[in-house]
């Protein structure tokens, strides 16, 4: 499944990192987040988010949540980095890249269409008994 960075058309700012199996669905998933229309992707190459250091056990333990003291814990984000093909994307190194924006979505229009014509009163059509 492919990898995508998604930014702000505008400012460049980053929105997120994605997975997603096709363009339409990482519209989907970013349209959660922000106004699809508003941004611009890019495919990445292999690579992912890495933790050098230390990290937390998988699955984490969130503990009893009938605890009065209970709280999620915190992702441990702050002691991971990207792999190095992911932040060569970031810094701009890697030049072949080709950021393509959204495809417009469908605006709702203003106004309601107009109600259908009301339909005649219906037929019965009697039917024949076979002949034995």
């Amino acid at each position: 499944m492919p990898a995508y960075l998604v930014r702000s058309i505008d400012t460049h700012q980053i929105v997120g990192f994605f997975f997603a199996d096709h363009p339409r669905g990482l519209a989907l998933l970013v349209q959660d987040w922000t106004d699809g229309d508003l941004c611009e992707y890019v495919q990445l190459p292999g690579g992912g988010i890495v933790w050098a250091g230390s990290a937390v056990p998988v699955p984490m333990d969130p503990g009893i949540e009938d605890d009065a003291d209970w709280n999620m814990p915190e992702l441990p984000f702050t002691s991971a980095t990207l792999s190095e093909t992911w932040l060569n994307v970031l810094y701009g190194y890697t030049t072949k890249l080709r950021w393509t924006r959204f495809k417009a979505g469908k605006r709702p229009e203003s106004t309601s269409p107009e109600p259908p014509e009301p339909v005649s009163s219906g037929q019965v059509i009697p039917l024949r008994r076979p002949q034995s």
